[in-house]
Order: C-alpha cells, then structure tokens, then sequence
C-alpha cells in the first residue's frame, strides 16, 4: 500500500488541517443522526432523496473528487472511502424515498443496516487516511 511517507512532518501537519479529516468523519455522523430522526419518526425537517443522493455535493465529496485529495489516490483506504462515500450518498436517497413512500419499516431496515455499514466504513476509511498523515 502506497503512503504519504515522503512528506515531512510540516507537510503532513498542514495537510491534515487543510483536509480536516475529522471534521469530515463528524459531519457524516452528524447526518446519519438526522436520517435518523426521520427513520424513527422524530424529526420532519425537509430533505431532499436527489439532493441526499449526489456524493459530491458534501465537502467531503468535493475533497474525494478534487486535487486535495489526490495525493492519497494510490491508497486502497482512499478507494474504500470513495465506494463507501458513494453507497453512503445513495442509500441516504433511498431511505428518503422509501420513508416518503410510506415504507417506513424498509427505510429502517436499510438505515440501520447497509447505511449504517456504509457510514462506518466512511469513518475507517478517513481514520486511514489520517493515520498516514500523522507523525
């Protein structure tokens, strides 16, 4: 597996402020509690299965599909966050419209299990990445 072993310490250091990795992990986290509360009938604040569903839409995605992140592109951590970013994105969509199609047991079932699969390997892929920046 390829890394980021050149890089000094400094560069390391200021790419990973620039990247702010777990600020990125926080905000995936923070909307898998909101679907959440949709899922589980709490919350009724409008959002959008099309919207939801465009990866590069986040900051993360613009990241991941940018020059910022392209020092990482021969990692496998860095493919596995793309994939999974993605799937997370898509099943965000499919969880709105099966809730907005009145499958609210299907919408569960999905979010409590491949989206909150995807949202997990969302959050080990970015941990990889930025253990490779450490040091």
């Amino acid at each position: 597996m390829s890394d980021v072993a050149g890089l000094d310490c400094r560069c390391k250091r200021g790419l990973r402020d620039r990247l702010n990795i777990v600020a990125a992990a926080e905000a995936h986290v923070v909307w898998k509690n909101r679907l959440g509360s949709h899922v589980h009938g709490v919350s009724h604040e409008p959002l959008g299965a099309a919207l939801l569903g465009q990866d590069g839409v986040c900051q993360l995605g613009g990241l991941i599909n940018g020059a910022a992140f392209a020092i990482f592109r021969d990692m496998e951590a860095f493919w596995q966050l793309n994939e999974a970013h993605q799937k997370f994105h898509q099943l965000a969509s499919v969880v709105i419209e099966k809730l907005n199609g009145g499958d609210v047991s299907g919408a569960k079932t999905l979010y409590e299990n491949e989206y909150s699969l995807a949202c997990h390997e969302v959050i080990q892929s970015l941990s990889a990445i930025n253990r490779q920046l450490q040091g």
